[in-house]
């Protein structure tokens, strides 16, 4: 039976795997279109996405025999180790980002997804996190954050109490019903409503583009808080101002590959304006990154020794 390490990258609304040889040769990828958070998903749902990512794994190889598991869990490692029968080591999301920009030292993550917040990474170690909270307690910049101000201000122009905005409309779009409110409940109805909230950024995005004031500010207030929690944590930690930084998360990653950045372009200026200028684009997703870490910290390992 085939022998593999196994790279995972977990998030809100998804899971990342990726088989490599004993070697370090890339095998395969699956991806399961699942969140494994334990603040949104119970543990019934998180197990049945790790276990149909293992499935889905089997197919493709025709049967395997782990020999570890390594990335970001969400904290699940219990799950993993159970799914896949072998060690199974969480690996800061942080440290994953860096790796995927191939910065393999000091520095710092700003990241976007469901979620949003900036590691400060030194000496190997994670000194803080800035932001990164939760849905709940704040998030700012995230994909929820941008999302919950979308349908809010959709609800606002609906009162009557808001400006004028497209989002109303691909609200009520995106969930048909018989008056404005249903629409609004339609994001209750669905089976995880945060992740549901995460993805109105979508129509948030379609709205900018059509020069929508209301979406255009929201994603502005977004990069905003985004450069904030980077600046702040080179300020806390006295950070040299040439160590460098990256980005991460789906929401960054859909706005690096548009043609006109609604995130990037503010981030960026806003930390030149500090004095940060040593960026790092990255050169793949943290499940590349994953698959970095396992063949510099195990593979490498192991053939050395």
């Amino acid at each position: 039976m085939r022998k593999i390490y196994i790279a995972a990258d977990g998030g809100g609304t998804k899971l990342g795997l990726c088989a490599l040889s004993p070697s370090g040769e890339r095998l395969c990828e699956v991806r399961v279109n699942g969140g494994i958070n334990k603040k949104t998903a119970k543990p019934e749902e998180i197990y049945r996405e790790v276990k149909t990512g293992a499935e889905l794994m089997k197919e493709k190889l025709g049967g395997f025999a782990a020999l570890g598991v390594f990335g970001y869990f969400m904290h699940n490692t219990d799950v993993f180790s159970k799914v896949f029968g072998c060690e199974a080591r969480e690996v800061d999301e942080g440290t994953l980002g860096l790796y995927a920009a191939g910065i393999y030292g000091d520095g710092v993550l700003i990241l976007s997804g469901t979620g949003a917040d900036a590691y400060v990474i030194k000496d190997g170690a994670v000194l803080d996190i800035m932001g990164g909270y939760g849905a709940f307690l704040g998030d700012p910049g995230s994909g929820f954050a941008i999302g919950a101000a979308a349908i809010n201000a959709a609800i606002d122009e609906y009162n009557g109490a808001g400006e004028k905005t497209l989002l109303t409309k691909y609200l009520c779009e995106k969930y048909p019903a018989e008056t404005f409110r249903g629409s609004v409940y339609g994001v209750y109805a669905a089976p995880q409503p945060s992740r549901e909230i995460a993805d109105f950024c979508r129509e948030c995005e379609k709205a900018a583009d059509e020069g929508d004031g209301i979406a255009l500010r929201i994603f502005r207030e977004a990069a905003n808080a985004l450069s904030g929690f980077a600046a702040a944590g080179y300020k806390k930690y006295s950070l040299d101002k040439n160590t460098p930084y990256t980005f991460s998360g789906g929401v960054l990653r859909h706005d690096m590959e548009r043609e006109k950045p609604l995130l990037l372009s503010y981030i960026i200026s806003a930390l030149e304006a500090e004095g940060i200028k040593n960026r790092v684009m990255p050169k793949g997703s943290p499940l590349y990154g994953a698959e970095e870490w396992i063949r510099r910290n195990v593979i490498k390992l192991k053939m050395n020794n």
